[in-house]
């Protein structure tokens, strides 16, 4: 009996422990979260519409304004020069860059130059008789002829009749033959258009070059080009002849050049236009990498403000009776920093420093 009472006085306790817990969890209220009326103190600025500088940023890699891809019109063997033909070798305006031998042809138009030179002498006898007017001016022309040089102009013939005689004789078709292939004798040699430097060679001593082969590239060094891609978007801002501000990737140096050519087609993968700008510099390298700063436009009636400021890239926050209102804005031209922006009126009281968590209808108050 008294170990039946025990239990239950056990059981009972556990039971009233039980019942006071409960009672003390559900007696437990989650506070309410009051939201109260809070007030943020912001800064701002008076919007002023002026006449904004625009710099556009870009960077390219600069080739040489002057250069020359070399190519072979002829067939012939490579011949060592004056200079070796390898990169990095200088040449004067009209120095020889290469000679492919033409020792074969030009026996040949040594030979043609002789045919010609008797041809002239065979027709003397009937000048002298039939047109004694122009004889002394053949007779000097065929004395001026040497078969080593190019030929002399044809003399001018003094009348109808011995323009017919001397064609009838093949004088002038056999002159412009030779013409021709002294024309392409040249072609054996290619010279120097320019002072510069080769950067390219593709071909060695011995080697047999082909026609339409490429030998090689020359450049004029110092005076260069710089290929920038610039947004479509911007094109109506860009003019010609406006400068450019210039540096190297370190920024250890500094050059200004100019917009020289602007290319209107628009690139249809990346939407871009081309702009090219002329930059002079000895310390300049064909091919190095170049940081450009371009001087667009002045945008009118705009302003230049954080782009911190911009809410979803359209619109910022300005403040209309000690609330925050959402102003839709016109992005002119933006970079990572700043955004030059229309359709602000003079006067608005804009945010001059983003607010954390701010929302349209949120209660300001200005820091003067």
């Amino acid at each position: 009996m008294r170990k039946i009472i025990i239990t239950i006085s056990g059981i009972a306790i556990l039971a009233l422990g039980f019942l006071v817990n409960r009672l003390l969890a559900n007696s437990k209220k989650e506070p309410e979260n009051k939201i109260e009326n809070s007030v943020a103190s912001v800064y701002v600025q008076t919007a002023e519409n002026k006449l904004v500088p625009l710099q556009i940023p870009t960077s390219g890699s600069i080739l040489a304004k002057d250069r020359m891809e070399i190519y072979a019109e002829v067939t012939g063997v490579f011949q060592q020069g004056n200079k070796a033909f390898k990169a990095g070798t200088a040449f004067s305006k009209g120095a020889t860059l290469i000679q492919i031998n033409n020792d074969e042809f030009k026996a040949s138009v040594i030979s043609q130059r002789a045919a010609f030179k008797n041809a002239i002498t065979g027709i003397l006898p009937d000048l002298q008789f039939d047109y004694p007017a122009s004889f002394d001016m053949w007779n000097d022309y065929l004395n001026a002829i040497d078969i080593e040089s190019d030929l002399p102009e044809l003399p001018k013939v003094k009348s109808e009749q011995e323009s017919h005689y001397i064609t009838g004789k093949n004088i002038s078709t056999t002159y412009y033959n030779i013409k021709n292939l002294e024309t392409r004798l040249k072609k054996y040699t290619i010279r120097a258009p320019f002072s510069g430097v080769l950067v390219q060679t593709a071909v060695t001593v011995g080697s047999l070059v082909n026609q339409g082969q490429k030998l090689g590239e020359f450049i004029r060094p110092g005076v260069y080009e710089l290929e920038l891609n610039v947004n479509a978007t911007l094109k109506d801002l860009l003019q010609i002849g406006k400068s450019v501000k210039l540096n190297n990737i370190d920024k250890t140096k500094s050059w200004t050049g100019r917009v020289v050519r602007i290319n209107p087609q628009v690139n249809t993968s990346t939407q871009t236009i081309q702009i090219f700008v002329e930059v002079s510099g000895k310390d300049l390298s064909e091919g190095e990498f170049i940081e450009a700063d371009i001087d667009a436009q002045d945008v009118v009636d705009a302003i230049e403000i954080s782009r911190s400021l911009l809410v979803n890239n359209q619109a910022i926050y300005v403040v209309i009776d000690q609330e925050l209102s959402l102003l839709p804005v016109e992005i002119i031209f933006d970079n990572a920093n700043t955004a030059i922006v229309k359709g602000i009126a003079d006067g608005t009281k804009m945010l001059s420093k983003p607010v954390p968590g701010a929302f349209e209808g949120m209660k300001v108050s200005i820091i003067q």
